[in-house]
């Protein structure tokens, strides 16, 4: 399984350590569109040289890229922390939940899960809501071991047994 990470670029290097983590522990492949896209200007944001609003960035490129990468992707997690400015991320959740019937959602988020606008969009995509990484983990690894199960059955039903 391969998620788009959508977070804050506030939280960036503490959302890196998780992803590691949780791509380490259940093998799902995390794209992190801070760290595996080619975006030389989150050099600048974090020298200082640059705003992450500064007109010279390539807002096309930035935001075609997301898209894209969001096609590429079985389903799309999101990081929401009520008061951590995060514009992108509620765009890439929205559009996924709109465009994406296909597509995994879930949403991570310690102290916003009630909010309507989430519940509406875990409801209407069927989307799972987490208050935190732990739970999203035993989540993904008992739906592994579930898919792993069928699997076994199905190989021994059509292999006579085997």
């Amino acid at each position: 399984m391969k998620l788009y990470l959508a977070h804050p670029l506030d939280l960036r290097a503490q959302i890196r350590e998780i992803e590691l983590e949780i791509e380490r522990t259940t093998g799902v492949e995390l794209h992190n569109p801070f760290y595996d896209s080619d975006r030389d200007d989150i050099y600048d944001i974090d020298a200082g040289k640059m705003r992450r609003t500064d007109k010279s960035l390539d807002f096309k490129a930035i935001v075609e890229g997301d898209l894209s990468n969001i096609d590429e992707s079985d389903g799309l997690v999101a990081y929401i922390e009520r008061g951590i400015h995060s514009i992108g991320t509620m765009f890439e959740l929205w559009n996924t939940s709109m465009l994406h019937a296909d597509k995994e959602i879930f949403v991570v988020s310690p102290d916003s899960l009630n909010h309507p606008w989430i519940r509406y969009l875990l409801d209407y995509s069927g989307g799972q809501g987490f208050t935190n990484w732990d739970d999203f983990i035993k989540w993904i690894l008992e739906l592994q071991r579930f898919y792993d199960k069928l699997d076994g059955e199905r190989r021994k039903n059509t292999c006579g047994g085997e």
